[in-house]
């Protein structure tokens, strides 16, 4: 048992350190495509969005490889956006499916998370594998400890096989319900504006959880816009001064 248990950390310590060595690989790859520290971010962090799949999918032959082809293929686009925005515009119908297509795809792709890993597996695989944040950065936003959340990937490293005969599967989210739907959409659509507060709120919810969070968190932010146009128009009228008759 004691051995079994050794073994298990080892793997478990190997698997983290090929991860971040992949993540510095691909941030170093984006620097060199950007030549701007910023720029190379932005670009890690969209590569590491489109390659979701790839970070699911851990027996992929080479995923450096196919990490850094997405990558550059990124930045193509990001370029030919930049440089030509007449030619990108008579393309606009092309661009919208292409994203839609991701955006499917990055659903199917939370919907077998959830359906296969716990709540906790699930926050923490996408904050450390998908989002490349550290076991002790994890652990802070969500109050726990570094070797928690390494149990915590570990454990969701080994569902990781029905995730990927979820995806292989090819079901989608047409056999769901309506309230599932709606919760998956707003997983991902935080995912994609890089709202973490909410992802990680989502993540950690049920279905049904998680619809109430979305309603109390889009309530808040609603009354938050309110008192603020409050306080601008408040502050914003004219100043005079009566005179005393």
């Amino acid at each position: 048992m004691i051995l079994a248990d050794t073994l298990t950390n080892k793997e478990a310590r190997s698997e983290e350190k090929n991860m971040e060595q992949l993540q510095a690989v691909v941030q170093r790859y984006c620097l060199s495509l950007t030549r701007s520290r910023w720029d190379a971010e932005d670009l890690a962090q969209e590569t590491w969005l489109k390659g979701m799949r790839a970070a699911i999918n851990a027996t992929h032959d080479n995923r450096e490889a196919l990490l850094l082809r997405i990558a550059k293929n990124t930045w193509i686009d990001q370029s030919r956006r930049r440089n030509q925005y007449a030619r990108l515009l008579m393309q606009e119908k092309q661009v919208e499916a292409a994203s839609n297509t991701g955006s499917l795809e990055l659903e199917e792709a939370l919907y077998a998370l959830m359906k296969h890993l716990s709540p906790l597996q699930r926050t923490v695989f996408m904050l450390r594998d998908v989002l490349g944040f550290s076991a002790r950065e994890t652990a802070k936003l969500l109050n726990s400890t570094a070797g928690a959340m390494k149990a915590a990937l570990h454990r969701a490293r080994e569902a990781l096989h029905e995730v990927r005969r979820e995806l292989q599967a090819e079901a989608g989210l047409s056999s769901t319900d309506e309230e599932t739907r709606s919760f998956i959409w707003a997983m991902a659509a935080a995912y994609q504006a890089g709202d973490l507060a909410l992802l990680i709120e989502l993540a950690q919810r049920d279905v049904g959880e998680a619809a109430m969070i979305t309603g109390i968190i889009q309530n808040n932010r609603l009354q938050a816009s309110s008192l603020g146009q409050q306080a601008r128009a408040k502050y914003n009228k004219p100043y005079t001064i009566e005179m005393a008759a």
